[in-house]
């Protein structure tokens, strides 16, 4: 009689821990995805406030040279399932006040690059009162003229 108790209690034990296993698997499913998108953003932002900044030359053309340089790069995430959207590019002369459309082109040596509006739509946690989505959003700075140091 305490054997066949013992075989419900195995089976018991083990539904527990394989229902464990798979709230286990679904969390880092989830969380992997996030990350992955969050470094695919990242990468994007750093790849586009570079070309930006190479563009700049201290005339509204070089801004639009920007502007356009950004455009270019390949803006796909979500494992290249997707497109970045509300990709904003904003400069400045001195890292403190950004502007899209700045008035005095001439001083502009930085660009920065965001992109805000990343939504990874999540599949696992959803089923234990998690959020539908995750907002994983990046930016980067770049400068045309970086500061050199001194020796």
């Amino acid at each position: 009689m305490r054997a066949s108790r013992q075989r419900g209690f195995v089976l018991i034990a083990m539904s527990i821990t394989m229902l464990l296993l798979l709230a286990v698997i679904g969390l880092a499913f989830d969380l992997g995805r996030v990350y992955i998108a969050r470094n695919e953003a990242q990468v994007f932002t750093d790849a586009a406030s570079m070309a930006a900044a190479s563009k700049i030359d201290g005339s509204e053309a070089g801004l639009d040279r920007a502007r356009a340089a950004v455009a270019q790069i390949p803006m796909h995430w979500n494992l290249g399932t997707r497109e970045f959207t509300g990709i904003v590019v904003e400069f400045s002369a001195d890292g403190t006040r950004w502007e899209k459309s700045p008035k005095d082109a001439s001083a502009m040596t930085m660009a920065r690059v965001t992109a805000p509006a990343n939504q990874v739509e999540i599949l696992f946690l959803r089923a234990v009162g998690g959020p539908d989505a995750f907002t994983v959003p990046a930016h980067s700075v770049a400068s045309s003229n970086p500061v050199r140091l001194v020796e």
